[in-house]
């Protein structure tokens, strides 16, 4: 469903605003691109000094100010098409009560961190999104929890060296060289602390950082897939994969639980493929040996 892009009114001030198409799907709304706005003949000019009449509506002066927004966001919004454009009385322009309404919806979820696109899916509902959306706002504060205890950091040469339990200066360069940290004046800039501690980890054990940064890609490359992949699993169900779950709070107790439970999952199936891999390289080598 397209809204139409060719809202060509003026506010109250006769102020023209570049309009947007906003194009909603099941799936995403896209704002797409700005196109000059010119107002015809016909389509008059409004004034500023439109009388307040309660039985006419909201001027664009009433309208921003009872809903918190400047002047300029809502024409920004009108011609997005995501609020509609004002009645006419004469040569006046009135907003009503319904787009107040929708703005100060508009404005409460912008404020929950909801994108434009996403505000256009909620506000057009297409194919009953609106409530998914609205479960996956109320849900965000959770989903975006971090999963493990992690941190960025600036340290210096030696609190690096620290971490990594080294004294030689050559294993700043190779942390420099894998993109652990990055040098920032005489400090460095860690952009996680976890995996500086890991690297460390590695190298204790004897592992080359060249080997160590090469597994340590594969393992991102793979888990970044994994991760897509299993998240559309949840996301695509209309209950977020809880059936039980009748409101956003049982949902956010259920992505709470899966925490625990999911890494404990990628750890038992990284486990029984790494044993199957390492045995299937075992297989091979001895069935070479007793190969006549």
């Amino acid at each position: 469903m397209e809204s139409p892009s060719s809202n060509t009114d003026s506010d109250s001030d006769g102020v023209s605003v570049p309009p947007v198409t906003v194009r909603v799907n099941r799936h995403r709304a896209c704002i797409l691109g700005h196109h000059e706005w010119v107002p015809t003949a016909d389509q008059g000019t409004a004034h500023n000094d439109a009388p307040a009449d309660p039985e006419s509506g909201y001027t664009l002066e009433a309208l921003a100010e009872a809903s918190g927004l400047s002047a300029r966001t809502i024409r920004f919004y009108r011609h997005s098409g995501l609020i509609e454009a004002p009645r006419r009385v004469g040569r006046f322009a009135y907003y009503d009560q319904d787009q107040l309404a929708r703005l100060r919806l508009i404005a409460a979820l912008r404020s929950r961190g909801l994108g434009l696109t996403g505000v256009a899916e909620v506000l057009t509902d297409p194919a009953g999104q609106h409530r998914s959306l609205n479960t996956l706002l109320e849900i965000r504060d959770e989903l975006l929890e971090p999963w493990i205890e992690d941190r960025a950091d600036t340290m210096t040469g030696p609190e690096v060296l620290e971490v990594v339990g080294s004294v030689h200066l050559d294993a700043i360069t190779d942390l420099i060289q894998y993109g652990l940290i990055t040098p920032v004046g005489e400090r460095y800039r860690v952009p996680s602390v976890a995996t500086l501690e890991m690297a460390a980890e590695m190298m204790r054990a004897g592992i080359e950082a060249d080997v160590a940064a090469l597994a340590w890609g594969t393992m991102q490359l793979h888990t970044a897939a994994l991760a897509d992949a299993l998240v559309a699993i949840f996301v695509d169900r209309p209950d977020y994969g809880f059936p039980a779950a009748t409101n956003a709070e049982e949902v956010t107790a259920g992505f709470r639980s899966l925490r625990d439970v999911a890494l404990r999952a990628v750890q038992v199936a990284f486990a029984q493929e790494i044993q199957r891999a390492l045995g299937g390289v075992l297989a091979e080598s001895v069935g070479d040996v007793d190969q006549p």
